[in-house]
């Protein structure tokens, strides 16, 4: 070969090794191309994958299926498939939480999770199981309330068991001002276990004050001669707590107010220390329960919950269906300054509202009506999730059916840092109407995003091949935001780890556009 031909021949290769180096193979960058290839002949030495926390991983913005990085948070090689980062150590969905599933042998439902102050979590539900995987307490009888505190990272700081001989369970628990909880329970019980006083008539509403440490500071049993239930609490502007729950007594011990009917909402004020100050039973001549209430910031509060009433006692509107929602507007003393029912000409129940900026609400519920009374929208299956906005009037400014060909039944809903809205919420439904995605399995947890107007921004199905249930969501400090419910599942879909027997408290972090961390 001539020298000229042997300098051409030279050329070529230097340019073609250089155009390979020059691709952007992703060893140590966040940004690789998508069309580059590595090949590795050396049986001596490895690859380093990019090292990136959980943050860094998420911010990638090309990501394609087959990236692989070492996340040092979860400290294992992830792989991204096209929809999630998978941990290659446990080949299920990467999670920032050290453990997910929390239970015994026996049944254990996780109804609330808030993020606390120390960037970590407090969990409260129900457990029937005793020193059994994670409960390290002793059941007292039956159904108990279980309270969980975890760290930021998803390990138990620590677990307590709480109740009687009979049926305790846990409804709503929040943080504190002073760094400990509040929690309320509808009991059976009466003088026994962690129930200190006598029952006032079969269930009762159950108030617990705890420490930082989850002891107990101070009980409240309250209640009428005939079942009461508890259904949410908070922390007041005064430092004392509302109670909101339902009543079937009248006029007896705890409950001041005669009944308007079969059952009413129960509202009652406590002070600090928890002692009532005042109480309302609100109703007409059938049926009302309460299923949430918060504090709003002209210092009244808002209700919901579903009414089978019309034009009777405090119930102003006329019925849509068989149950309407009940939105209920009171003043700092309890008295009603307004009240709505909503509903098409089925039944409708509301599980959670929350005040917005713009002093309206957002109230989410359930729903098996189309295109009557109130609503506008289109019934996509069996039971649709029924997301409506109201002004500070309660006015309706929109309303939105969101579902798929079965069942879909809302746990939760507030309002996003963007202005739009979240709703955590349970399906049992398969790439159909709202849902966009395939089913896991039974029932699955079903996260769906909006914009302010309503619009489905995005929706996500989480779950394994049983049935998990979403009961409440929460905005995290990191912008993402922290889930919890139950789930019969086991290391199967998106669940990781292996369920300790029925079903277990199931928690679940994703970031803002619904990836899991």
């Amino acid at each position: 070969m001539s020298i000229s031909r042997r300098i051409i021949v030279m050329i070529l290769i230097i340019t073609s090794v250089t155009n390979v180096f020059s691709q952007n193979v992703g060893i140590g960058t966040s940004t690789p191309e998508q069309s580059a290839a590595l090949d590795i002949n050396s049986s001596s030495k490895g690859f380093l994958p990019p090292r990136m926390t959980t943050i860094e991983r998420n911010a990638i913005s090309n990501k394609v299926a087959g990236l692989l990085i070492y996340n040092t948070i979860t400290a294992c090689v992830e792989m991204y498939n096209g929809a999630n980062w998978i941990n290659l150590c446990s080949s299920l969905p990467s999670s920032v939480l050290t453990k997910t599933l929390l239970g015994g042998n026996q049944n254990d439902q996780a109804n609330n999770i808030q993020q606390t102050a120390d960037g970590g979590f407090i969990i409260g539900g129900s457990s029937e199981s005793s020193h059994n995987g994670d409960v390290t307490g002793t059941n007292k009888g039956g159904v108990d309330c279980w309270v969980i505190k975890l760290n930021a990272t998803g390990n138990i700081s620590w677990s307590k068991l709480f109740g009687g001989n009979d049926y305790d369970e846990l409804k709503q628990i929040k943080q504190t001002a002073d760094g400990g909880y509040i929690f309320c329970a509808s009991t059976e019980s009466s003088a026994n276990g962690d129930v200190v006083a006598t029952s006032n008539g079969n269930f009762d509403c159950w108030v617990v004050k705890l420490n930082s440490s989850g002891d107990t500071v101070w009980t409240a049993l309250l209640g009428g001669d005939q079942p009461d239930f508890a259904s949410a609490i908070q922390q007041t502007a005064d430092g004392g707590y509302i109670l909101g729950g339902y009543s079937f007594s009248s006029d007896t011990l705890n409950v001041t107010e005669t009944s308007h009917g079969l059952s009413d909402y129960w509202v009652v004020k406590l002070s600090a220390s928890g002692v009532v100050q005042w109480d309302k039973l609100l109703g007409g001549v059938g049926e009302e329960e309460l299923f949430d209430i918060s504090q709003t910031v002209d210092g009244g509060y808002i209700a919901t919950g579903s009414t089978t009433s019309s034009l009777s006692g405090n119930v102003t509107g006329t019925i849509n269906g068989i149950f309407d929602f009940w939105v209920v507007k009171l003043n700092a003393a309890g008295t009603i300054v307004w009240n709505k029912s909503i509903g098409g000409d089925q039944v409708q129940i509301a599980s959670s509202i929350k005040q917005t900026a713009d002093g309206g609400y957002i109230v989410a519920g359930k729903s098996n009506s189309s295109v009557s009374g109130n609503i506008t929208g289109t019934n996509n299956g069996l039971i649709d999730i029924l997301l409506v906005k109201l002004d500070a009037s309660g006015n309706i400014t929109w309303n939105k059916l969101l579902g798929g060909n079965a069942d879909e039944i809302a746990g939760a809903v507030l309002q996003t840092a963007d202005g739009g809205y979240i709703v955590a919420g349970t399906s049992a439904s398969s790439a159909s109407g709202s849902v966009t995605q395939t089913s896991f399995g039974v029932e699955d947890y079903w996260i769906v995003k909006l914009d302010a107007s309503g619009t489905v921004v995005w929706d996500k199905l989480y779950g394994g091949n049983q049935s998990d249930i979403a009961t409440t969501i929460q905005l995290t400090a990191d912008g993402g935001y922290i889930i919890a419910g139950f789930t019969g599942s086991s290391a199967n879909g998106t669940v990781i780890g292996a369920n300790h027997g029925a079903n277990d408290f199931w928690v679940l972090k994703i970031d803002a556009t619904g990836n899991i961390l």
